[in-house]
């Protein structure tokens, strides 16, 4: 799952919860729903139509943009479940790095 976090400088990152770690940040609006609907099509099953990865795609990036308004506005918990804040992120990359 990648969740859309708001950075202290108001810029956007993206974290994954497969790499657990940033994989995108310093990103603007456009630039996290663009990464969006790269990844759903990078992602697409092979054997899906044009037109099922052109859908995938489409939702993909409707999503993102939708997700990123709310994280803008203050809202991330209109678009998550359990959002995550760039807090969370410190406090999980400062236990990788001293893991005792």
């Amino acid at each position: 799952m990648r969740q859309i976090v708001l950075q202290p400088d108001g810029k956007l990152a993206v974290y994954s919860t497969v790499v657990d770690g940033l994989v995108m940040y310093d990103a603007t609006l456009d630039e996290v729903v663009d990464e969006a609907a790269d990844f759903a099509r990078e992602t697409a099953s092979r054997n899906a139509t044009s037109e099922q990865t052109a859908e995938r795609i489409k939702r993909a990036y409707e999503t993102a943009r939708r997700n990123a308004a709310h994280v803008l506005a203050g809202e991330p918990h209109r678009a998550y479940k359990h959002p995550l804040s760039w807090q969370d992120i410190e406090a999980m990359s400062a236990a990788e790095a001293d893991p005792c």
